[in-house]
C-alpha cells in the first residue's frame, strides 16, 4: 500500500514535465525584450531642443513596466559617439554617461568608435559600463581585441549575442587602431561562437547594413533567430530565410523593439518593430530627471567653451550650398592652389537659421581631420571631383568635362589641391596615385570658421558671405 502511494505521488509531481539533461524539469516559459539602437552618433540632444536621451529613457522605462516578467536586454549596434557637438566636444564621454544611465548592456564595435582614439573608447566603455564586442576585429597576429560575444540568460534559457564589424571599415576609416589591425570575414568567427556556446537563442549584432550582412548571415551553419544590423543609417525590418533582420535608422530618431517568447522548446519572435521617439517629455521619474540633469551639465559646458557666435543666418543653408561654402573656404585659406575637394560623407549636419556658433561646426564636421596640400595627377583629380557632389571649389563641370582655371583638365598634368587627411590617406576611395602631399596642422574646420568670422566683421550675414565666395 505504501509503495502504491509513492507511485501515485511521483506521477502527480512529474505530470506535465519534460526531461532535460537526464533530470525532469518543468517546461520553462521565457519572454525576452530586446531594445536596440544603432548609429546613434551622439544624437542625445538636438539643437531644436529635442532631448532624445530623456525621451528614450522614458519610453524604455515604460517598455519594461509593460513587459511583465520579461528579461530585458538593451544593446547598440555601434557608432555611438562621433556626431553632435555635445558628444564630439567631449570625445564621446557625454554620450557614454547617458548610455550608462539608459542601461545599455553592450555594444557591437562600429567603424567610428575609434574616432577619438583607443584610450578614449576604452574610457567611454568604462563610463557607460558597457563592453564592446567584435568577433572579426583582430590584430595582425590574428588575436582578438575585444570579446567576440556575450552570453545572457532568461531564466534557464541561454542567449548568445555575437558581434561583427563591416570589413568595409578598412577602406572607410582612418582611425589608427583599424589601420594597425585586421578585419576578417565574419562568417567563420561567428560560426565558431555559435557552435561553441550551443545556446538556445542565437543573435547576431553586425555593424553592417542588412543588405550586406544577409549574405554571410544566411550562410551560417546554424541560423540565428535575429540579426541586428546598421551602418548605412536606414531603417529595415525584414524576415529572410527565417531570420529577422532588424535595423534602426541612424541618428537616434527611433529605437527597435523585438519580443521573443520561449515555451518549452518552441521559440518565436512575436513582435519586431521600430518605434519613433516622442517629442514631449514627462520628467516624472527620478531616472528621467537624472538623464536630463546630465545632458544639461554637458550643454552648459559646451556653451561656455564653444558657444562663440561666428555669423548669423537669415534662413537655413541647404546641403549643396554648405558643401560649396566649405570647399571654397579651404581654397581661400590656400589661394595659391588650383582646387579644393572634400567628401560629401563628412557633412553630418546643416546650418539652421539664427546664430551660427562654433559648436555648430562641430556638429557639421565632427571628425578630427586636418588640411592636406598635395600635388595630384589630372586623371585622379577629374575622378575625385566626380565623387564630391558639390563639395569642391576651383573646378567646374561643362558638358561632362572638368575645367580648372578655365582650361579642361589635362590627365597628364599635375595640379595643386587642398583636401583633408581622410581623403588623402585613401578614405572613401579617392585617388591620389603617385601624389605628393603635406599634412598641415590646420584643422579642417578652421578655414570655414575664419571665413565666417571675417565675413561677420564686415557686417555680412551668412547668405552674403556665401555670395561673396
Amino acid at each position: 500500500m505504501l509503495k502504491k502511494y509513492w507511485l501515485v505521488l511521483l506521477v502527480i509531481v512529474f505530470a506535465g514535465c519534460t526531461q532535460t539533461g537526464g533530470f525532469f524539469q518543468e517546461d520553462e516559459t521565457s519572454t525576452i525584450l530586446l531594445l536596440y539602437t544603432n548609429d546613434e552618433h551622439g544624437h542625445i540632444y538636438e539643437n531644436d531642443g529635442w532631448n532624445k536621451a530623456v525621451a528614450l529613457y522614458e519610453m524604455w522605462e515604460d517598455e519594461e513596466k509593460n513587459c511583465r516578467n520579461c528579461t530585458v536586454v538593451k544593446l547598440s549596434g555601434g557608432d555611438s559617439y562621433t556626431g553632435t557637438a555635445v558628444s564630439t566636444f567631449f570625445k564621446g564621454a557625454s554620450m557614454a554617461e547617458v548610455m550608462g544611465l539608459l542601461g545599455y548592456r553592450f555594444s557591437a564595435l562600429g567603424n567610428h568608435d575609434f574616432d577619438f582614439g583607443r584610450e578614449e573608447l576604452f574610457s567611454n566603455s568604462r563610463i557607460a559600463k558597457m563592453p564592446y564586442i567584435s568577433s572579426n576585429f583582430v590584430t595582425k597576429e590574428k588575436k582578438t581585441v575585444f570579446e567576440p560575444y556575450l552570453v545572457r540568460y532568461a531564466g534557464k534559457t541561454k542567449i548568445l549575442f555575437v558581434a561583427a564589424i563591416t570589413p568595409d571599415t578598412k577602406r572607410i576609416s582612418r582611425a589608427k587602431p583599424f589601420i594597425e589591425s585586421d578585419i576578417t570575414d565574419p562568417l567563420l568567427p561567428v560560426s565558431q561562437a555559435i557552435e561553441k556556446e550551443n545556446a538556445e537563442i542565437n543573435i547576431v549584432v553586425a555593424h553592417e547594413s542588412y543588405e550586406d550582412a544577409q549574405n554571410w548571415v544566411k550562410a551560417l551553419p546554424k541560423k540565428p533567430l535575429i540579426a541586428f544590423t546598421g551602418h548605412d543609417h536606414k531603417e529595415a525590418i525584414r524576415q529572410i530565410d527565417g531570420i529577422f533582420f532588424v535595423q534602426n535608422a541612424g541618428y537616434l530618431p527611433s529605437y527597435a523593439k523585438v519580443l521573443i517568447e520561449k515555451k518549452g522548446k518552441e521559440i518565436k519572435v512575436v513582435q519586431a518593430e521600430t518605434v519613433p521617439l516622442k517629442k514631449e517629455l514627462d520628467l516624472k521619474s527620478a531616472g528621467s530627471l537624472e538623464v536630463k540633469k546630465t545632458i544639461d551639465k554637458y550643454l552648459a559646458q559646451l556653451e561656455k567653451d564653444a558657444g562663440q557666435t561666428l555669423i548669423s543666418a537669415k534662413r537655413p543653408l541647404d546641403t549643396p550650398a554648405l558643401q560649396k561654402l566649405f570647399a571654397c573656404s579651404m581654397l581661400k585659406a590656400f589661394p595659391e592652389y588650383d582646387a579644393a575637394i572634400t567628401n560629401p560623407g563628412g557633412f553630418r549636419d546643416t546650418i539652421k537659421a539664427g546664430d551660427v556658433k562654433k559648436s555648430d561646426l562641430l556638429s557639421i564636421f565632427p571628425f578630427d581631420n586636418f588640411i592636406v596640400t598635395a600635388s595630384i595627377k589630372g586623371e585622379d583629380l577629374a575622378y575625385d571631383l566626380s565623387q564630391t557632389e558639390n563639395a569642391h571649389c576651383g573646378a567646374v563641370k561643362k558638358k561632362g568635362k572638368w575645367f580648372v582655371g578655365g582650361e579642361e583638365i589635362d590627365n597628364s598634368k599635375t595640379y595643386k589641391i587642398v583636401t583633408t587627411d581622410f581623403l588623402y590617406l585613401g578614405g572613401d576611395g579617392y585617388r591620389f596615385t603617385d601624389s605628393e602631399g603635406v599634412t598641415t596642422t590646420v584643422s579642417w574646420r578652421e578655414p570655414l570658421e575664419n571665413y565666417l568670422i571675417e565675413s561677420s566683421k564686415k557686417g555680412f550675414t551668412l547668405e552674403e558671405a556665401y555670395k561673396n565666395l
